[in-house]
Formats: C-alpha cells, structure tokens, sequence
C-alpha cells in the first residue's frame, strides 16, 4: 500500500448549507458549494481537555479526557483574479456562516469519506511583502459546533 500524498489529493469547499454534517451529499458540497482554489498551506489544529480525577488518598494523578476543540483551521490562499473564484471575495464576509469540506482523492463522489467542520469565517489578513514570491493571504475559520471527521458523501 501507498501513502496518499497531500499534493493534488486535499480539496477543499466552502459550502452555505449541509442538512446533515454526517451525510453531506454531492448536491450540498460539489454543486452549491465552492472549490477553494490555490491553497498553500493549511492548519486543523484540534486539542483535548483534561480532567483530573485523582482524590487526596491517590498515589498518582490520574485524569480522564473532557472536552475536545477543533480549530480554528487556518487556511493560506494565493491571490489570483483570474482565476473564476476570487477567493479574497469569497472570504471577504466578517463571521459569514458555512462548512468547510476536506475531501482527500480530489473531486470527491458519493460514499467517499470527507470531513465536515460547521465554521464561521474569520478576517482575512494578508501576508506581508515578500520579493520575487506570490502575494498571499490567510483566512481563519471558527469550528461553531460538532465537527464530523468521518463523514460520507451522499448521492
């Protein structure tokens, strides 16, 4: 078996509305929502809480897991107009509501597994000046409730 490389596998949508974070369907992801193009780099940062159960007579401190937090996901996106979606527009709604997609074998189909986080859009912030590179900016996405990481795509 071969290992999937990110390199031209990791697509990633923006969509307005998903009835059912678990089973997203083609129409949802792929028609009424918007292949983001020219990523450089992205960031899903997730962390866990820890809660620490161990009473004055233990021995050790032992805890168990609590909360869980994904986010925010970081997104770094080349600027381009020619391109049929400007992204610095898509992105350009303050706190505009959505889902972003990670699918991982490109244009995904149905019953492909793809990850579905409900996310609010953060302020784009543009990256500095660089000489002799292509201008860039960066776009965080606020995960607004349950994320599902095994999600499949429905017909």
């Amino acid at each position: 078996m071969t290992a999937l490389a990110h390199d031209d596998n990791v697509k990633w949508y923006w969509a307005p509305a998903i009835a059912n974070v678990s089973a997203p369907t083609v129409a949802e992801v792929i028609t009424a929502g918007t292949l983001v193009p020219n990523i450089t780099n992205y960031s899903t940062p997730s962390s866990e809480a820890e809660v620490d159960v161990a009473g004055v007579d233990d021995l050790y401190d032992v805890s168990v897991v609590g909360t869980a937090k994904a986010g925010p996901i970081e997104l770094t996106i080349k600027r381009d107009d020619t391109d049929e979606i400007d992204t610095w527009d898509l992105f350009s709604t303050f706190r505009q509501n959505g889902y972003l997609v990670k699918a991982f074998k490109g244009i995904p189909v149905a019953t492909e597994k793809v990850e579905v986080y409900p996310a609010q859009v953060g302020q784009r912030r543009p990256e500095g000046y660089g000489r002799n590179t292509a201008q860039k900016f960066m776009v965080s996405f606020y995960v607004t409730s349950d994320p599902d990481l095994d999600a499949t795509l429905t017909a």
